[in-house]
């Protein structure tokens, strides 16, 4: 009769720390990822332009949708040029950038609501737009 001497490790720890390590590795890639996103839920086509826009820091978006549901959306909601203007006001910092996402076929009066709304309020405005092919 063999006396073991010391505990051996059980078999099913070789294989739970791979995986642990693969769904540690998982969770840390899909936390990054997501901060990448700009504004889920709206999908414009924006124009085209051989100007393109330096990366911002902490912009503040708003995107405008076009003709058959026409609407404004800032901060994942939809607004009316009032409320954008109250929002606008009551943000604490006028240094951020207002990146307007309008669609191609938008009215432009709407754009051009929008850009006076940010402009009077002091916010630094851009039209984003996509690369040329």
């Amino acid at each position: 009769m063999k006396i073991a001497r010391s505990p051996s490790p059980h078999p099913a720890f070789l294989f739970i720390a791979p995986s642990l390590d693969v769904i540690l590795a998982l969770v840390f890639f899909i936390i990054l990822s997501t901060s990448f996103l700009l504004q889920p839920g709206v999908e414009v086509a924006v124009p085209d332009s051989p100007f393109l826009l330096a990366p911002q820091r902490d912009p503040l978006i708003v995107s405008i949708l076009s003709a058959p549901m026409s609407s404004i959306y800032f901060e994942n909601e939809e607004v009316d040029a009032v409320k954008l203007r109250q929002k606008l006001q009551s943000s604490k910092s006028r240094n951020h950038t207002l990146i307007i996402k309008t669609d191609r076929h938008a009215s432009f009066e709407d754009l051009a609501k929008v850009m006076n709304i940010s402009l009077e309020l002091g916010y630094p405005t851009v039209i984003a737009t996509s690369e040329t092919p």
